[in-house]
């Protein structure tokens, strides 16, 4: 019950907080919104909260899963991150407790504004034994990343209503350092379509707030075993759903569809807060440690 009072008074806070000027992962004039279930292109300083409510397995509990993870620019191409998350049963039976610490370095491969292009690479490692041993695993995992983020903002007027549209995805293999461990391909795409984009340089259709800062959008994340037992097998959601952005952050709720039986049963729910603390803190936790390298 804490956590979720915790929850309700950031998503107040944050929408007290006036209209965005700055947000997430930007390029020309795009904002990428930072993505529920995969990380965003961007190299950005933001503290992210994330309450997960999955279908329910074809043997599992139902289970709530909060996450939180922490990413510090290093320079303005260069950051570090850190995230973990807790698993909680709905009912007294199932696993409870925290995964093992995930830490990871992404680095701006390529960047466009005229394009509205992003272009990350990324290695993150997954410490095993570092959480539960009822939820982590005791060997760890290597994942290099690649993300991106594509606008389309530079449509021909004829298409104007097109230009708010945009694409991000990831692609992340993870590479179990365990001889009997399987082997997994994280990979993601979201759809999205920005207000704030269309009421600012397309055309001004008279939204107010809190309706002038949506990002409708659709995620589809999935998983696919690559080694052992598994593999072949595929899972995966398709997420609709909206992203809020504010000046000093975002709040996101998406539902989540499995895409096949292996996915699970029923409809599941994600709740996201995230903070901008490069807005928060501009000049301390927000600004890239290294402050002499200049800007992307």
């Amino acid at each position: 019950m804490r956590r979720i009072t915790a929850s309700l008074g950031a998503i107040l806070c944050l929408a007290a907080a006036p209209a965005a000027t700055s947000a997430h992962a930007i390029v020309g004039m795009r904002v990428f919104p930072g993505t529920l279930t995969f990380s965003d292109p961007g190299i950005t300083d933001e503290l992210d909260l994330t309450l997960a409510r999955a279908p329910v397995g074809q043997s599992a509990v139902d289970t709530s899963i909060w996450s939180l993870s922490y990413s510090k620019t290093l320079t303005h191409r260069l950051g570090l991150s850190v995230g973990t998350d807790y698993q909680s049963p709905g009912g007294a039976n199932g696993p409870r407790g925290l995964d093992d610490l995930n830490i990871g370095l992404q680095d701006l491969l390529w960047i466009s504004d005229s394009a509205e292009t992003l272009i990350t690479g990324g290695l993150s490692a997954t410490i095993g034994g570092s959480g539960s041993t009822a939820i982590g695993a005791p060997y760890s995992t290597i994942s290099p990343t690649l993300l991106f983020g594509r606008g389309l903002g530079d449509l021909p007027g004829t298409l104007r209503y097109l230009r708010p549209a945009a694409i991000t995805g990831a692609v992340t293999p993870n590479i179990a350092l365990s001889a009997g461990a399987s082997d997994t391909v994280d990979y993601g795409l979201s759809f999205q379509y920005s207000l704030p984009y269309l009421q600012n340089f397309v055309r001004d259709i008279g939204l107010h707030a809190p309706f002038n800062n949506l990002v409708p959008l659709v995620e589809l994340p999935m998983q696919t075993c690559t080694s052992g037992p598994c593999a072949g097998q595929t899972r995966g959601t398709i997420d609709p759903g909206f992203v809020w952005i504010g000046h000093y952050g975002q709040v996101g709720l998406e539902a989540m569809l499995p895409m096949n039986r292996a996915s699970g049963r029923g409809i599941g729910f994600l709740l996201g807060v995230g903070f901008y603390m490069d807005d928060v803190f501009p000049h301390s936790l927000g600004a890239p440690i290294f402050r002499n390298t200049p800007p992307a």
